[in-house]
């Protein structure tokens, strides 16, 4: 696979291919899922929505935080969708659906937690997506994005096919901008890995913002 084949599947993963690579991504990724679901620390009875969840590998590991919590995976991507919904549909409070962030099938502030674990790099431009972040949650709710450094990702050629990528600072900067509140980081380190023969130094960062009370 070629690094702008690589990137159009971790854009939206289809196929054989696909398939790989979010398998790929579920293990790979474990440091930064966690930290960002430790950091929605959830109560109960709280609705949840993550965007680009894929087959969502952990989702039994968030889904232990609280009692009686409701998960809804939103997913452009029709083959993530079926597969997650094969691996986690048994679940009563568990949901997935196909759509797109800027028209979801989802009820407007209908969420008490949005998440979105390395997806933020797709979002261009970025503003009228954090808008449409705002406009799942409930007023007081929360948004956790978890994603890599810039630093992380500049020296692999396939984050240079449609990637935008963020130090940290300007991600909380737009985030300010677009009018949530509230807005904290935390570090992640990582442990490096190899993409495409070369190898990835990783460093996660987890940021969480409120959307302001009504």
């Amino acid at each position: 696979m070629t690094p702008k084949q690589l990137a159009a599947q971790l854009r939206c993963p289809s196929g054989d291919e696909g398939a790989l690579v979010a398998d790929n991504m579920n293990r790979h990724n474990q440091p930064i899922i966690a930290a960002s679901y430790q950091a929605l620390s959830p109560s109960a009875g709280d609705h949840i929505v993550e965007v680009g969840p894929g087959t969502a590998g952990y989702l039994s590991d968030l889904m232990a935080m609280a009692d009686d919590l409701h998960y809804t995976g939103l997913d452009q991507s029709p083959a993530m969708v079926a597969q997650a919904q094969h691996h986690h549909g048994h679940q009563e409070q568990v949901r997935f659906v196909e759509g797109d962030l800027h028209d979801p099938p989802l009820a407007p502030g209908s969420a008490d937690h949005v998440v979105a674990i390395n997806v933020v790099y797709f979002w261009n431009p970025l503003l009228p997506a954090l808008a449409a972040l705002r406009k799942l949650l409930r007023p007081g709710g929360q948004l956790c994005l978890g994603l890599r450094d810039r630093s992380s990702m500049a020296t692999l050629p396939v984050f240079r096919h449609g990637f935008l990528t963020y130090d940290g600072p300007d991600l909380q900067q737009s985030l300010k901008t677009a009018g949530f509140v509230d807005v904290r980081q935390q570090i992640v380190p990582e442990k490096s890995i190899n993409v495409m023969g070369q190898i990835m130094h990783k460093t996660g960062l987890v940021i969480t913002a409120l959307n302001p009370e009504a």
